[in-house]
């Protein structure tokens, strides 16, 4: 580090330091010898002269004298002056030289921070898509306050930019401390390698980030000031800080604590009879997942039991209502998990495939025993079709395409600055010459989610909804899908197969490379967006159809009966009454042979219901109730 003193410096011991004096000192010796010999000429003329004659004379000559010393003094201190100055003036410029040369950081971290540039996120974002989503009440170009730029740091001279002012980068010049504005193709343009950290800081958190050049860790190091042997314990800035794992949170709850031994021996039956049925299991889906895959290797999965078959009614209702019920015919594979689910499947003309392992009841709500036996049951499905070789488009079973699918469907993602097809459909092939066409910007990506909307600790870094996914046919996504299938204790413990997941999409991203893209919410929006107060006006243009995105999911719903009336209320309900709540069993075998249950469950026209004046609705719910506390009109 450079090291700046004020004024020229100065040494006793240096033998030459009085030559800087020398000027003075010459000075002072000429103005004493010059009163000396004057003061004698005065004396001289005093002994010579007499009375007033004599008195003038000598007054005379003495201010002759005193004139011309005095002249003297001043012409030699103007010779010495201009020395003097150029001195300080010397001083001050090597202070100004050194202050442009001043290094940004010392020697000390030179090896990882050289220079410092800074980047617009939004440009850095497009430039190096990792898939990781803005936050969700951003679109991905506006400003996010705070967070708008890139810092970026240099690990040697070399990899700085070669932009005309690359010094700025390593030196503070003439006072200015902001470092560089550079475009992201400028500033890494001598990169060979790119290390990027996401961060953001959670309930207010203090946080502070250290940068520690070591054996390289593709993990980050979290230390919270909380009291890591008392369970619960929540922050206390009186702690010390301490190791703590991703998941815990500020207020002590631990959102990735490990299994308990009881999920251990759970996930081993299961295990055990995955791999017992596994054979048989192959020899019935492989025929049927190659009918549904076609020309473009791609398999719709869904699983369904009869507690929710109205909302799988629905979503073939609706596809035939819009037109395109024929491609869920074609390419739909549903994973029956009852005999029930199974009729109604093979009433509505789809492909099914049935294991008697897994419960018929709905889920009473997030979380429960049997929503977790059915996540354990998605991931197995796609899995499976996965492992099979096949690419999967996963949904879940609340959702309702808005679009026909067999249209060419272009959709604008402002973040990576063009438009590009996201599905391509023909009369037989429903998704997805899209994914494997390499001139496709977004080709390398391995998984597409849509975006959940929740910025919680447990679903970072992508915030992946796993009620609507794409997974490409290779040996990353592979590998992925037998670590979620071998560790199912994790998705019991954590009663959702979404939170291992998204655990798993960071690990494997870190690992093998795999890349996950999370979609727009404007073309793929879901419960967040519906819930939300901040999407209002994006979801008055939805009802109005200002805007019409490719799907509704109809997530961030604690159980059924909701999902339900919401549908109902934006006009998205296109089931009859006696098909709702397990209804269509009965309907089912009661078909004739040869007819579709479709012709008694489906509504051509969707059926609107009021429910709740406070959600989003495709007409005024004035008169109805409000369902959240502190709820306002909808419209």
């Amino acid at each position: 580090m450079v090291t700046i003193r004020n004024g020229p410096s100065y040494d006793s011991k240096s033998p030459s330091w009085w030559l800087r004096y020398l000027p003075q000192l010459i000075s002072i010796f000429f103005v004493i010898a010059v009163s000396f010999y004057g003061g004698m000429l005065v004396g001289m003329h005093l002994n010579v002269s007499d009375g007033s004659h004599s008195k003038a004379t000598s007054a005379s000559i003495s201010a002759d004298i005193e004139k011309q010393v005095e002249r003297e003094v001043q012409r030699r201190m103007k010779l010495i002056k201009p020395s003097s100055e150029n001195d300080i003036n010397e001083g001050s410029n090597k202070k100004k030289d050194k202050t442009k040369n001043s290094h940004r950081f010392p020697d000390t971290v030179q090896k990882f921070a050289t220079g410092i540039a800074l980047v617009s996120k939004n440009e850095f974002l497009a430039s190096f898509d990792y898939g990781i989503p803005k936050p969700p009440s951003k679109r991905e170009h506006e400003s996010d306050p705070g967070k708008d730029d890139v810092l970026i740091l240099y690990g040697g001279k070399t990899a700085l930019p070669n932009a005309h002012n690359k010094d700025a980068t390593m030196y503070v010049h003439d006072s200015v401390s902001e470092p560089p504005h550079f475009s992201a193709q400028e500033a890494t343009a001598n990169c060979g390698g790119l290390n990027v950290i996401f961060t953001d800081t959670h309930d207010g958190l203090d946080q502070c980030l250290a940068i520690v050049g070591n054996y390289e860790s593709y993990h980050i190091q979290r230390w919270l000031r909380i009291d890591t042997h008392r369970s619960g314990s929540k922050l206390d800035l009186k702690m010390p800080l301490a190791p703590v794992g991703r998941g815990l949170q500020t207020n002590g709850m631990d959102k990735f604590s490990a299994p308990e031994d009881s999920h251990m021996l759970q996930n081993q039956a299961l295990l055990r009879t995955y791999f017992d049925q596994l054979d048989e299991t192959i020899h019935v889906l492989k025929p049927m997942a190659q009918s549904c895959a076609g020309d473009d290797n791609t398999v719709i999965v869904m699983v369904c039991n009869t507690g929710q078959s109205d909302l799988l009614i629905n979503f073939v209702c609706s596809a035939e209502s819009r037109g395109f019920g024929d491609i869920v015919r074609e390419k739909v594979l549903l994973f029956a998990t009852d005999q029930g689910m199974l009729d109604i499947a093979l009433g509505l003309g789809m492909k099914a495939f049935y294991n008697e392992k897994m419960p018929e009841k709905e889920a009473g709500r997030y979380g429960d025993k049997a929503f977790t036996q059915m996540m354990y049951a998605k991931v197995v499905s796609v899995q499976l079709i996965n492992a099979l070789g096949h690419d999967v488009l996963f949904q879940d079973v609340d959702l309702v395409w808005y679009k026909n699918p067999r249209e060419c469907i272009l959709i604008l993602l402002s973040y990576v600055d063009i438009s590009y097809l996201l599905f391509v459909f023909s009369h037989s092939i429903v998704a997805v010459p899209f994914f494997h066409n390499k001139s496709n910007p977004l080709y390398d990506f391995d998984m597409f989610f849509q975006d959940d909307g929740a910025r919680s600790l447990r679903y970072a870094p992508y915030s992946a909804n796993t009620g609507f996914y794409y997974v490409r046919n290779n040996l990353k996504t592979k590998f992925l899908f037998r670590a979620l299938l071998y560790q199912g204790d994790m998705v019991l413990s954590m009663t959702s197969h979404q939170q291992a997941l998204a655990a798993l999409l960071d690990e494997h991203s870190s690992l093998t490379g795999l890349r996950v893209k999370t979609l727009s919410g404007v073309d793929f929006p879901g419960g967040y967006h519906y819930h939300r107060k901040k999407e209002i006006d994006f979801m008055k243009d939805i009802v109005t159809g200002k805007h019409v995105p490719f799907l509704m999911h109809m997530s961030w719903t604690t159980n059924k009966d909701n999902k339900l009336l919401f549908l109902k209320q934006m006009g998205l309900w296109y089931v009859n009454e006696q098909c709702e709540s397990g209804g269509g069993v009965d309907e089912a075998k009661k078909l004739a042979e040869g007819s579709m249950l479709d012709s008694a469950c489906c509504s051509v026209q969707p059926l609107i219901s009021c429910h709740f004046r406070d959600k989003p609705s495709i007409i005024p719910c004035d008169d109805s109730k409000m369902i959240d506390a502190k709820g306002k009109p909808f419209w």
